[in-house]
Parts: C-alpha cells; sequence; structure tokens
C-alpha cells in the first residue's frame, strides 16, 4: 500500500506548525493515541497491565524482544529472511502483511531492524519534506546515494519530487558520472560519499548547481564539513537518523535541533559538566515497532540556543558512538579516551591529513592509516596518537601503521573500537 498524497500533505502542515509553536514538546492528544497502542504490544501491554515502569533498553535487548515489542504479531525470523532476500535481490518494494521492512548496517555491532506502517511513512514522509527537503511548487529532483533502498524511502516520490535511488553496491565512480550528469537540486548522502563526490567535481572542474546537500547516517566532522561548503557551494545540513527513528535535523542557522515535538529524549551524563550524553528515546511516531526508553551509545554534545526561533534542543556535534570509545586498563588503572581527543591528536600533528582511521585493536594496540602515500603525514599523525596516550600515562601502546581501506557499502567511521572492550 503506498502512502495517500493528501495525508502526507496534512501531516506536513501538522509538523510545520508544531515546530514553529511548540516544537519542545510532544502534546497530550499524541501520548493518549500513543499510549492506547501499546496494549497490541505483548511486551508493554504486560507492562502496562502491571503498573511497572518502562525499562531502558538497549540495541541487543531490543532485537532480542522483536517478537514481543511489535504491534503486528510480526515474527523476527521470518522479518529477517524477507530484508535479507532484499538485500540480496536489491529489490526492496515487498511487505509483509502491508508493513515495510528494513535493515540497518550493522555497524554499532549487530543489525537492526525496523518496521513501518503506511501510516507510519506519511508521517515520516510529511516531517522529512518540513524539515529536511523543503516546501515548493516547483519540480525537483533529489539523488539518495544509499546502501539500501526502502519503502520508506521510495514514499518521497511526487509529482514534485523525483527521487532517484544511487545504490553503493555499484561502482561508485560511474555513480558520480551518472549523478553529475542528472542535473540533481538536492543530493543526499553520508559524508564518506559526499567527499568522493566532492573530490571528483574538483578533480574534473564541475560545478554543481544544487539547492541543498544533506549528509546522513554517518558523522559529519568539521573539516569535512569546511570543505564540502567550499566544492558544493551550499551549507552541508544534516539529518540524524537511525534505525530508531528521525531525531533530529538542520536548521535554516544551520543548528541541529532534535525533534522533540514528536520524540522525547532523557539525557544520560557522560561527564561531570552535563554537556555530553547519550540519548534515551521515546517516539511517539512508531505504532508498529515502539520505541521507548530506547538508549543509543552516540554521543551528542549539548549545544547553545539558537536563533532560529527554535525552542528544541540543539545538538552542538554528535561525537560518534560509545563503542568507539577507547578504553585502555594499565597497572590497574583505567583510562577513557573519547573520540573528540583522537580527532584532536591527528588533525593537531598536519593539517594536509585528509583523512584518515584510527582503530582500537586492543588493551595496547592501535592503528593508524591515512588516505595518502605521504610518509611523513602517516609518521606525524603515528607520533601524535602516541604523545596522545604518553600524555595519559599510557605509557606501553604500540601504534601501527596500515593501509587506508573503506568499503562504501558499509558506514564510514574516522574512530571505532575494534577490541573487545565495550563502554
Amino acid at each position: 500500500m503506498k502512502p495517500r498524497k493528501l495525508h502526507i500533505i496534512y501531516y506536513t502542515l501538522k509538523f510545520r506548525w508544531s515546530r514553529i509553536f511548540h516544537s519542545n514538546r510532544v502534546g497530550i492528544f499524541t501520548r493518549l493515541m500513543w499510549r492506547r497502542n501499546l496494549r497490541r504490544s505483548p511486551f508493554y501491554n504486560s507492562i502496562l497491565s502491571k503498573g511497572l515502569r518502562f525499562p531502558v533498553l538497549d540495541k541487543s535487548m531490543f532485537m532480542s524482544l522483536f517478537d514481543r515489542v511489535n504491534t503486528k504479531g510480526i515474527k523476527k525470523l521470518e522479518a529477517f529472511s524477507i530484508a535479507q532476500e532484499a538485500e540480496e535481490s536489491r529489490d526492496f518494494t515487498a511487505t509483509m502483511d502491508g508493513i515495510s521492512i528494513g535493515l540497518s548496517s550493522g555497524t554499532s555491532g549487530n543489525k537492526g531492524m525496523f518496521l513501518t506502517s503506511r501510516r507510519e511513512q506519511e508521517k515520516w514522509v510529511g516531517a522529512v519534506l518540513d524539515r529536511v527537503i523543503g516546501l515548493s511548487l516547483r519540480k525537483r529532483k533529489v539523488a539518495f546515494f544509499l546502501r539500501a533502498n526502502n519503502n520508506l524511502y521510495e514514499a518521497v516520490k511526487s509529482k514534485l519530487i523525483q527521487f532517484d535511488f544511487y545504490d553503493l553496491q555499484k561502482s561508485i565512480p560511474l555513480l558520480i558520472d551518472h549523478f553529475i550528469k542528472s542535473n540533481s537540486q538536492i543530493l543526499v548522502a553520508q559524508p564518506s560519499v559526499l567527499l568522493e563526490i566532492a573530490r571528483q567535481c574538483e578533480q574534473s572542474q564541475v560545478e554543481l548547481k544544487l539547492e541543498k546537500v544533506i549528509s546522513v547516517a554517518e558523522v559529519l566532522e568539521e573539516d569535512i564539513k569546511i570543505y564540502l561548503t567550499k566544492i558544493f557551494n551550499s551549507p552541508i545540513h544534516q539529518v540524524y537518523q537511525c534505525t530508531e527513528g528521525f531525531l533530529a535535523y538542520t536548521c535554516k542557522k544551520g543548528n541541529l535541533h532534535l525533534n522533540e515535538d514528536f520524540l522525547n529524549i532523557n539525557r544520560k551524563y557522560l561527564d561531570e559538566d552535563l554537556t555530553k550524553f547519550h540519548p534515551i528515546i521515546t517516539d511517539y511516531l512508531r505504532y508498529t515497532q515502539p520505541i521507548i526508553q530506547y538508549e543509543l551509545n552516540d554521543i551528542l554534545h549539548i549545544g547553545s540556543k539558537c536563533s532560529c526561533g527554535s525552542k528544541a534542543t540543539v545538538v552542538d556535534k554528535i561525537e560518534g558512538r560509545s563503542d568507539d570509545v577507547f578504553r585502555f586498563t594499565q597497572d590497574g588503572v583505567e583510562h577513557v579516551i573519547f573520540p573528540d581527543f583522537v580527532r584532536r591528536a591527528i588533525t593537531g600533528a598536519e593539517e594536509n591529513i585528509s583523512n584518515y582511521i584510527v582503530a582500537q585493536k586492543s588493551n595496547k594496540d592501535l592503528t593508524i592509516s591515512i588516505e595518502s602515500n605521504n610518509v611523513q603525514l602517516l609518521k606525524s599523525a603515528t607520533e601524535a596518537l602516541q604523545q596522545m596516550c604518553f600524555v595519559r600515562g599510557l605509557t606501553d601502546i604500540t601504534v601501527s601503521q596500515t593501509p587506508f581501506e573503506h568499503n562504501p557499502i558499509l558506514k564510514f567511521k574516522r574512530i571505532r573500537n575494534d577490541s573487545k572492550t565495550i563502554f
């Protein structure tokens, strides 16, 4: 069943009204309808019947409860089989009893799976039209570079919006060449793909005329953002979205706002200054697969109040997932190094390091690779990491140099913890 256009228009206008006038709280009626729906979930109905508090769930717990959490009686194994078949065939149109099934890329440890009904797709499209793509009476072409398509994304299509899916399973240079010739007005891709497009444009001296460039899926780091802004001659907007929902968007002033008009976001603070936190999400738009007290392991930094007029919380930056925090033990003392410190060590070593990967392999081993054949750059980056460890009292850390490799199908992460250590 395809989303209905009149419903999409209604939700788009509703989200615009909500964003302007009630952008930091969820309405009472929305809460009541959402709570009524929970009775259809065996897991949450049991909690409500016993008068218990909703538990905080992480991704692993949430997926283990898949069969009991969803309100449609959909079984995890059957749904996963359909989603996996779509991944292999690259045909993402299949549904299960009218419910679309999608898989996350599994970069945070294990694959996630999300379910959406037609009504949920209509609401999502309305939110995206209001906060990401924008309303216009002109016909526009949207280029969407994705690992996998989904009925959720296809729902954006209309007489005024042409949605072009660029499958990252295919040759990246050929995809970029096709995109450049397509005269698209809006470009949506992860930062690592945007970087490839920008480099090809720069090398070919191609000047794109884009209305909007939107970064998704990966952390958009400041140096990459500056470069992309220069090459595309356009501000780089961000969409903070994951399997768990549409969480934040970039406003007209360039700040990232949480969607607090339909999300309740509690904060699990990670520092004494109360500036870094894990978001614990309750999504009042999700009916088929309720998202309640769901703790993400992303590290969010709280920003200052925005002058755009929105009351919604500003996220200064998304530092990365907590499972990418480096964690060492030496002489019985635990040492934690957040991704931001690793990032500063590398960028402070050499301004000409354009891209890199730093990974923790064990309690005593780090690896560094840079996207360059310059031996001096690699040497400087290695020494910077060694110094970063030394000033923290870590005297037995080995930093090894490895070749730079990245599969575009996977989310690109500059800083990652590949060891068994869990933060």
